[in-house]
């Protein structure tokens, strides 16, 4: 059987060969702060252990406090870096564990006694982990199945820590060979800490597959979905408008005179305009909604509605906000319009590539007629909305923000009721 000592090498040499593993990841992906926190957490532990192995051979303040205090701050790195991977800011608590070894040593008994130090120790690992449990309960990411693997795990890993220090108290041994326990809790901390080790693993993995299918899926200049990300989505919002006896609503917007502004104000200009555009979009569409770039200055929506007028509110609310909302960018004020192709079809028979037609032959009528205006293809006919007139903008505006107002209700309710 290994001695004490060999074996804290082992486990010292496995936490120093992840820590560099996560630091390379790291290095290659600056902006995914966990990996670097995860990496200084098993680069303190790693260091912690080899200078508790060198007992005797280095001053005791050295191997024990220094030792001790550098390993339980791996806790801390680790709380952040949960922290991190959930998209939220470390916790000034993210310290207790490795404090707690200071405060202890405060006490003459503890700072001179084998036992009480080793207790000392194990309480403070204990409430590192029940800290990680504790941020993991509230967290978002990964699945509920994954987190609740991780809880078990360091919940499971406190509790042999707190009856380590209860048995070690309690016995108070001279040093780890007295330690009758110490190889089973050894065994069941490995295998617990391997464990969550691998659950973790598991969940950066499908972190780094959701990313890539997004970065497959979206405009890299604007954020918005692509078309094989609207295509993806259309199967999602046709089910879930089909429950609802609904129709699929799909609006194809181009930027009037796009090109001009390009060759006006420069590319930047142009790129500042769709990102507007874009934002824009996000911020009047329902919930329910989903907005992508189909290609250059042209833009779709699908969402589901109860009739064509719903889908006309959306659109006339978008392009009056295009319209009346100028875009300010290197000192200069570019002002733009868009115009607006709407096709539906009962959930029952909605199909991308129909809609699509339908709602490119509308958009080509509204560009017919002057631009700056929407256009619907009902049956075999496309009709333009009319302009409002001045005097009737302010009353139009009130209705369609009450409408979209509803809309929005709307949604969320069949949103809930899908999930449901």
């Amino acid at each position: 059987m290994l001695d004490v000592k060999t074996a804290f090498l082992l486990w010292a040499t496995e936490a120093g060969t992840l820590a560099m593993l996560l630091a390379v990841v790291w290095l290659r992906a600056r902006g995914e702060k966990h990996y670097l926190m995860f990496a200084l957490g098993f680069a303190a532990h790693a260091a912690g252990i080899v200078l508790v192995t060198f007992r005797g051979q280095i001053p005791d303040f050295v191997s024990i406090q220094v030792a001790n205090f550098t390993a339980l701050s791996a806790y801390g790195f680790w709380l952040s870096g949960v922290r991190y991977l959930d998209q939220r800011p470390p916790l000034s608590i993210a310290a207790i564990p490795s404090l707690m070894w200071l405060a202890g040593n405060l006490l003459p008994l503890v700072r001179e006694t084998f036992a009480y130090r080793v207790a000392l120790y194990d309480v403070a690992a204990a409430t590192g982990y029940l800290m990680m449990a504790a941020v993991v309960t509230n967290a978002r990411f990964s699945s509920d199945r994954h987190r609740k693997a991780l809880i078990g795990i360091w919940l499971t890993q406190a509790l042999l820590n707190l009856g380590f220090a209860v048995a070690v108290a309690i016995n108070n041994p001279a040093n780890f060979k007295e330690i009758s326990i110490s190889g089973l809790v050894g065994i069941a901390g490995i295998v617990g800490f391997v464990g969550s080790i691998a659950v973790l693993a598991k969940i950066l993995m499908d972190r780094s597959a959701d990313r890539l299918r997004m970065l497959a899926l979206t405009d890299p200049l604007t954020g918005a979905l692509n078309r094989r990300g609207l295509l993806d989505e259309f199967e999602t919002i046709r089910s879930r408008a089909g429950e609802a006896k609904r129709n699929v609503a799909l609006l194809v917007f181009d930027l009037d005179r796009f090109k001009k502004i390009n060759d006006s104000h420069g590319h930047q200009a142009g790129n500042a305009v769709l990102t507007s555009f874009t934002q824009s979009c996000r911020s009047l569409m329902p919930s329910n909604a989903c907005f992508g770039r189909s290609g250059g200055e042209e833009f779709a929506a699908l969402l589901d509605v109860t009739s064509m007028h719903d889908a006309v509110l959306v659109a006339e609310a978008i392009r009056r906000t295009i319209a009346d909302k100028p875009i300010a960018f290197g000192g200069q004020i570019i002002r733009t319009t868009a115009s607006i192709g709407i096709a539906t079809l009962p959930a029952a028979e909605a199909d991308f590539d129909r809609l699509m037609s339908g709602a490119d032959r509308a958009l080509y009528k509204a560009k017919a007629r002057g631009r700056n205006r929407t256009a619907v293809l009902t049956g075999e006919k496309v009709l333009c909305v009319p302009s409002s007139t001045p005097q009737a903008i302010d009353e139009q505006a009130d209705r369609q923000v009450a409408a979209l107002r509803r809309l929005q209700t709307v949604a969320s309710s069949q949103q809930d009721l899908y999930r449901s």
